[in-house]
């Protein structure tokens, strides 16, 4: 049982308490066992996966920043990288004077490795659930990360 200590009549709670903390040292952990396995910081992490689940479409740098929800001057820094400028094709739209981009065949290639490397991340983290509660679990986490963006309005 748990006593909250700023309630002058410390009423106990006999409801599950979790420290909301736990999801940034949880996130720490993952960063790094992608870095490790895949040689990714998380803005290529990004890039690798939205263009995975867009199947590769190649995309303005304006509509690609629209899409991960950075700004456009974040992406170009974030494009600019070393490592991430041997994994994407940039190239001037035939259009206008903007950039185009997609992954190339090693932004591919590391795209894959990524996404295996996130699925023996998952079952690591799910190891004690069976199927049905791993879905479930994962299901509830997507829906507190939609509305964890009501926590801006909170500052």
């Amino acid at each position: 049982m748990i006593k909250y200590k700023y309630n002058k009549f410390a009423l106990e709670k006999k409801d599950i308490f979790m420290d909301v903390l736990f999801f940034s040292t949880i996130a720490d952990q993952v960063k790094k066992e992608i870095n490790h396995k895949c040689g990714l910081n998380i803005s290529q992490t990004r890039i690798l996966i939205f263009f995975d689940e867009t199947d590769n479409k190649a995309l303005s740098m304006g509509k690609l920043a629209e899409g991960l929800n950075i700004s456009l001057s974040t992406l170009s820094r974030q494009l600019q990288q070393k490592k991430t400028k041997g994994l994407i094709n940039l190239a001037r739209s035939k259009k206008d004077s903007s950039k185009i981009v997609n992954l190339n065949e090693d932004g591919i290639k590391k795209a894959r490795e990524l996404k295996k490397t996130l699925a023996e991340i998952e079952r690591t983290l799910f190891v004690y659930l069976d199927q049905d509660a791993s879905a479930l679990f994962i299901k509830q986490l997507n829906k507190i990360a939609q509305n964890s963006s009501s926590l801006q309005g909170m500052e």
